[in-house]
């Protein structure tokens, strides 16, 4: 039987002594006043019959008492003493009740508080000054593996060795004050077994005895979530090796210092060759496990190096400082030597796959640490240019051919596109599949055109303006043309779907990480006078992935404010479900690589099954790409995708051609 809530109010004190009832106090008096009535008259009668004996009057038979005077005393003093222990009487009674009415009351209290004390999650312990446990709670018995009649024979010195409650009294006054006070101590339960306590603390006073009051949280699962949180805010979940913005700040911390050894360091960029095959041909998690496992052999075979990490995708980098630089490109070289070597299997299925490296020497006096990385990565596109499976050293000559030939090409491209306008803004539904009443939405989708009036795909100009940091410019043009066009249409689509979004818009990593585009996106929905809920912008899971902590901070902000956020490309990047549970997300938008197949590929049907009950786990809704055929849109509605999006939806229409008064014909 648990131990009554109550039952050290019930316990005979140490000390003192419990007062009296005041209904056994007036039961006392009115006792006492009846017994001194009754004496006195006694007293008086017996005095009155001694008299009359005296005289003769009773041997004579002259008859009785008569109604002398003490007689009359005798009985007005009698009637008096009725009368008054009457008064008492009632006065007792109306107390009893009163007392057994709050007695009543008291154990229902006491009721109530145990069913409060059992729904607690936190473990509730009462003791006295000395620490002797008085009251323990359902959760504390879970908490310590301890039975609550058991615990009430010991010390709380055995559940919480360093708590000195004795000690603790001293301050308890001063304490007192401020409410609580809150202390940190390890547990031990009953198989001996040690865990982190945060304890908030106070005294209490009770039936005019003070106790201690301890509200006991167990610490073990948010010490892990916060070991967990902070590897993930250094490393990469899928290799162990360090991230990219780990890595990028440990560049910057070896930029400007030099060994007295050796002035030069090295930087060596590695990438998986034909790893999109890899990714296509057997599926996603063949991928993983290929990135997983080469992970592996490069901090096996570099482990020399100062910083390793995963930049992005099935790019690797590696940093030497010092001596250990001189020794870089001969670990390059074995590194590759030994993928060559490796013969990677997935189920019945064996591939070789090679590595190409770049790498540069440089003195971090003269050149910045992302100018070596760049140099890095241009040394690594030559690698695969001659063949791929070699590592290639960067030399002068590398960077201005390379830039001839891609990014000098389109930058100017994109410069003159943003300052004449030619950008092509177009809109593609994304129809609901689970539910026939829902509104369809769009996704705003961006075609440039060059000099000739050609259109070049995104593919083609984006990943230059990104390197470039053309991008924030470029989604600031497209905010600015999709809000002055389609305002009016905004305001009456949010009337009529308060909760809904109406157009997806993408957003870059580096307009992510631009200082000034916060500020600046605010001012275009305030001046256009557009609802935040009518927006959902897009980020692709590897620009999020770049800058964590940036793209969290922007995401929050802007969420606050109404709008909401999908998860774009995902499966394409780091796939790591562990940064969907660290993002403010409303949507997860399934790669559409994983989608085309699903007719007849049980793998691609696998992952976007897993995907999807993921993010629905999460509390995510999921819309898949590249729904090309109807066929496709029934097994994704089918599988219990929320949305769809593609030509088996849709084709993308002109901006001006969005309807505004009645949905667009859903496929069946």
């Amino acid at each position: 039987m648990r131990p009554s809530p109550q039952r050290f109010l019930t316990q005979p004190r140490k000390r003192g002594r419990r007062p009296l009832a005041r209904s056994t106090r007036w039961a006392s008096r009115g006792y006492l006043v009846a017994l001194v009535g009754g004496l006195v008259a006694v007293c008086l009668l017996a005095w009155a019959y001694g008299r009359l004996l005296e005289s003769g009057a009773v041997a004579s038979g002259q008859g009785g008492f008569g109604l002398t005077l003490p007689v009359k005393a005798a009985m007005g003093i009698a009637l008096v003493t009725i009368l008054v222990t009457f008064v008492f009487y009632l006065r007792f009674r109306v107390l009893a009740w009163t007392e057994l009415r709050a007695l009543t009351d008291l154990d229902t209290a006491g009721e109530t508080l145990r069913a409060l004390l059992g729904t607690v999650s936190h473990g509730v312990i009462l003791t006295d000054r000395n620490g002797q446990i008085r009251l323990f709670n359902p959760a504390a018995e879970i908490l310590f593996g301890r039975l609550g009649e058991e615990t009430l024979a010991l010390p709380i010195s055995t559940l919480i060795p360093d708590l000195k409650l004795v000690d603790e009294w001293d301050t308890s006054a001063v304490d007192d004050v401020a409410g609580h006070r809150v202390r940190y101590a390890a547990g031990v339960r009953a198989d001996e077994h040690s865990f982190p306590l945060r304890i908030l603390m106070r005294t209490l006073t009770l039936d005019c005895e003070r106790f201690w009051l301890l509200l006991v949280e167990d610490l073990s699962e948010l010490e892990r979530s916060e070991r967990r949180a902070e590897f993930l805010e250094q490393f990469d979940p899928l290799t162990g090796l360090q991230n990219r913005p780990t890595f990028e700040r440990i560049l910057a911390e070896v930029e400007g210092t030099t060994a007295e050894d050796n002035p030069t360091h090295a930087l060596c960029l590695i990438d998986v060759d034909r790893f999109k095959v890899v990714n296509d041909a057997f599926g996603h998690a063949a991928g993983n496990k290929l990135l997983e496992q080469f992970g592996q052999i490069i901090k096996t075979k570099l482990s020399s190096a100062t910083a390793l990490a995963r930049l992005s995708g099935d790019e690797f980098v590696a940093l030497f400082v010092g001596q250990a630089a001189n020794h870089a490109a001969g670990l390059c070289e074995d590194l590759v030597r030994t993928a060559r070597n490796f013969l990677f299997t997935w189920q019945e299925h064996s591939l070789d796959v090679t590595l190409s490296v770049g790498l540069v020497v440089f003195e971090p006096s003269k050149i910045g640490g992302i100018e070596a990385l760049s140099q890095a990565d241009i040394a690594c596109r030559l690698a695969k240019e001659k063949g791929r499976d070699r590592v290639h050293v960067y030399g002068h000559g590398d960077a201005e051919s390379l830039r001839h030939r891609a990014d000098m090409t389109i930058i100017p491209t994109i410069g003159s596109a943003l300052s004449e306008g030619r950008f092509r803004i177009m809109a593609q539904p994304i129809q609901p599949l689970q539910h026939d009443d829902g509104p369809i939405h769009f996704e705003i989708l961006v075609r440039m055109q060059d000099e000739d009036g050609k259109a070049v795909v995104p593919d083609h100009f984006i990943p230059a303006a990104e390197r470039h940091i053309l991008m924030p410019a470029v989604d600031r043009w497209i905010i600015t043309y999709v809000f002055s066009r389609r305002a009016e249409q905004l305001r009456a689509w949010h009337e009529r779907f308060p909760d809904h979004f109406m157009l997806a818009i993408n957003l870059s990593g580096t307009t992510l990480i631009d200082e000034g585009f916060m500020s600046y996106l605010k001012r275009q929905f305030t001046e256009f006078d557009i609802p935040y809920p009518s927006i959902c912008f897009e980020i692709t899971e590897t620009a999020a992935i770049a800058d964590l902590h940036q793209a969290r901070r922007f995401m929050q902000e802007i969420r606050a404010l109404g709008s909401v956020f999908a998860v774009d490309d995902f499966g394409t990047g780091f796939a790591s479900y562990s940064y969907l549970k660290s993002l403010p997300v409303d949507y997860l938008k399934i790669d559409g690589s994983f989608v085309r197949g699903l007719a007849n590929d049980p793998v691609d049907r696998a992952l976007v099954t897993s995907i999807n009950r993921i993010g629905h786990v999460l509390g995510l809704e999921t819309i898949a790409e590249w729904a090309e055929t109807p066929e496709l849109v029934s097994i994704l509605r089918d599988i219990g995708v929320d949305y769809a999006q593609g030509f088996g939806v849709g084709k993308p229409l002109q901006l001006d051609e969005l309807p505004i008064a009645r949905p667009l014909a859903r496929t069946a």
